[in-house]
């Protein structure tokens, strides 16, 4: 029985599998017929084949990987700084009622400034190059990652807490123990929609102001008209947000794996 739900599975898995690869063939196939055949202005649409040759054509100059780089560094280096501070505050918040309530109302305030009201104090304060990048990064990421990881703290079972208290557990035991592994769920949950989120973040500030990265690079390329090019650095945002999102997805499953086996499943 176990055997024929597991070749089901599979069977159904392959025709999903199918059925999408088909519809982004079909998709290819019309926006190529569309350009080729004028139907759509190449101002507006561009066709595979072009933005295969500007893909191709980018590599043999070297113009597309330096702000590749520059995007991938100013990324990296929020992300991680929203994660361990808003998984760090977030235990903190857990472990010390009254800190919460304290600092929370100047979370929430801080929260809910709009990115693009707070861009041009950013470029004021910290330039157009790296450092604003990241801070907007942070400002993205760490509010979700935060409050990710104190719902999912709030929700570990009464039960575990008083096996804790009965044995005894020290603050650090419980919350690293106990807590933590409770939270997991919800804090890769914040983790994995803050992931995309991070790039929107970049290739937005980048966009407003900067001097390389993708968000320059679409900048330039609109400017010059260049559909090709800027189909391609959307086409090159949106595989770096899947592949973010499909790496906080790898981590989860190789943490996760010591306490909640059936997840992994």
């Amino acid at each position: 029985m176990a055997l024929r739900t597991r070749k089901d599975t599979k069977a159904k898995n392959l025709w999903i599998r199918f059925v999408q690869i088909a519809f982004i063939a079909v998709l290819l196939a019309g926006m190529q017929l569309a350009v080729s055949k004028e139907w759509v202005s190449r101002v507006f649409l561009a066709s595979p084949s072009q933005i295969v040759q500007e893909f191709v054509y980018m590599l043999k100059e070297n113009t597309l990987w330096p702000h590749l780089s520059v995007s991938l560094q100013e990324v990296a280096v929020g992300y991680l700084i929203s994660a361990v501070a808003g998984i760090g505050l977030g235990v903190l918040f857990v472990s010390f009622p009254l800190l919460e309530k304290l600092i929370d109302p100047l979370m929430a305030a801080i929260m809910a400034i709009p990115k693009t009201a707070i861009m041009p104090l950013l470029i004021v304060w910290f330039g157009i190059g790296f450092k604003s990048k990241v801070v907007l990064v942070i400002l993205f990421c760490f509010f979700n990652i935060l409050y990710n990881t104190v719902t999912g703290s709030k929700q570990t079972r009464t039960e575990h807490l008083k096996l804790a208290k009965v044995f005894k557990a020290s603050r650090a035991q419980t919350v690293f123990k106990v807590l933590l592994p409770s939270a997991l769920p919800s804090i890769f949950n914040g983790l994995r929609v803050t992931a995309a989120t991070a790039i929107t973040g970049v290739v937005f500030a980048e966009m407003a102001a900067a001097k390389n990265g993708l968000g320059f690079l679409l900048n330039e390329s609109q400017a010059v008209l260049n559909t090709p090019r800027l189909y391609l650095v959307i086409i090159v945002v949106t595989v770096l947000s899947v592949l973010f999102v499909g790496l906080i997805n790898l981590i989860e499953r190789l943490v996760c794996r010591r306490w909640m086996p059936s997840r992994i499943a």
